[in-house]
């Protein structure tokens, strides 16, 4: 897929921007609407495909359920960073987790430095540059929380949205088997704190197949590697075996073994070669150490689930919630830009916020404009919501018609409802 490009008009210039040089043939370059279409779009209020508009009351349940999450992590403390909506192209898609959502960003031209500039599309590149330059010479481990806004170019299958919130979790300096377990069990409670409860954990090995082939997979032909690949993603033994690669059993009895139950894992674990034995393991330890800690949490084992966003080095999972398409929180371990281990969490809130019940407002109790400011305050500062009448209005009629519940008719009285 070709660049995203963006178009700017700067003081008598258009420049239309992309990581590569310009070339009128790409497909991807956006063209200007005219003066009428523009108008028009104006008129209607539209927005472009993957963008809305978020009203009450779900604004607010929004910004209560991330506030959540972010206090959820705060309690074991993992401190709360900010870092840019914007960085320069060359810093924010680097090695790691940018280069890996590379085509799904969007890049401009700064018009001050004349330098290209990325949106970012996942949190995760600018928490571990934070950690490799401003909190390089902290102590390590590292535990950073973040919440914020990404735009992604193309929308995925499940999420119609291109602007998301992402609230995530990041050790920076460990990506070992305690790590693991706490950052798992930090997107559990985060997410029971949120309102999902009945979730399971799908645990996933992206390494152990390169572990298991060794040298096998360097020398393979390119086709036969996308036939294994492809059969393994599907989970497809038949085909798998059917292809001339030696370790191809090792990998059937892997997909066989996978699910609930570690112990056919187990034992499959102490047959493979290292370092694949003990990796997968580490994973199975993993498991056990959950499944103690977060009994009431289903979790599976599936070593060869490759999923995710291409940059986990070791353990990764996937959480899910009944009746929920698609993960609602993913993570695993990953090298940072800076040779830095790191296990991270990311927490996908438009999922969760699909999964809330409808929000509940609260009763509005209306205080006409003479009776005064004061009457309302005092009434906030025990916890109730109020709104104030307009001068010159009929009270009766706008408390109805502004959604109000009670009305306060005397300063000194007790809210009454409103009548029909």
């Amino acid at each position: 897929m070709a660049a995203p490009y963006l178009c700017f008009i700067l003081p008598g210039v258009l420049t239309m921007s992309s990581s590569d040089s310009f070339d009128p043939s790409v497909p991807d370059v956006v063209v200007l609407p005219t003066a009428a279409d523009a108008a028009g779009e104006a008129a209607q209020g539209l927005l472009p495909s993957g963008l809305s508009d978020l009203l009450a009351p779900q604004a607010e349940q929004d910004a209560k359920a991330v506030e959540t999450v972010l206090s959820c992590f705060a309690t074991f403390s993992y401190q709360r960073i900010k870092p840019p909506l914007v960085e320069f192209e060359q810093t924010l898609i680097a090695e790691g987790p940018g280069a890996a959502l590379a085509d799904q960003t969007f890049r401009l031209l700064d018009p001050i430095s004349r330098r290209m500039m990325a949106l970012r599309s996942d949190m995760t590149a600018q928490i571990a540059r934070i950690s490799g330059t401003r909190l390089a010479r902290y102590p390590r481990p590292l535990r950073l929380a973040y919440g914020g806004e990404v735009m992604r170019v193309v929308p995925d299958v499940l999420n119609p949205e291109r602007q998301l919130v992402q609230a995530g979790a990041e050790i920076i300096g460990r990506d070992d088997q305690q790590a693991a377990t706490e950052i798992i069990m930090l997107g559990v409670r985060a997410l029971e704190q949120a309102g999902i409860t009945e979730l399971t954990i799908d645990l996933g090995l992206p390494s152990l197949a390169e572990a298991i082939l060794g040298d096998e997979l360097t020398a393979m032909d390119a086709d036969i590697k996308q036939q294994m690949f492809s059969a393994l993603s599907d989970r497809d033994i038949t085909r798998l075996t059917q292809l001339p690669i030696k370790a191809a059993s090792s990998l059937a009895e892997v997909i066989d073994a996978s699910g609930a139950d570690s112990h056919k894992l187990s034992a499959i674990a102490a047959r493979l070669p290292e370092p694949a034995a003990g990796q997968l393991a580490d994973l199975i330890a993993i498991a056990t150490s959950l499944n103690t800690i977060i009994p009431s949490v289903s979790i599976t084992i599936d070593p060869l689930d490759m999923q995710g966003y291409g940059y986990h080095t070791s353990v990764s999972f996937s959480i899910f919630g009944a009746g929920l398409k698609g993960a609602i929180a993913r993570g695993g371990a990953y090298v940072t830009g800076y040779d830095e281990k790191a296990m991270g969490l990311s927490v996908y809130m438009e999922r969760v916020l699909r999964a809330l019940p409808a929000p509940q407002q609260s009763p509005v109790i209306y205080i006409p404009a003479d009776i005064g400011l004061a009457a309302g305050l005092a009434l906030v500062e025990r916890g109730r919501h109020v709104l104030y009448g307009t001068n010159g209005a009929d009270a009766e009629a706008e408390a109805r018609a502004l959604g109000c519940s009670f009305i306060l008719r005397d300063a000194g009285g007790m809210p009454a409802p409103i009548d029909g």
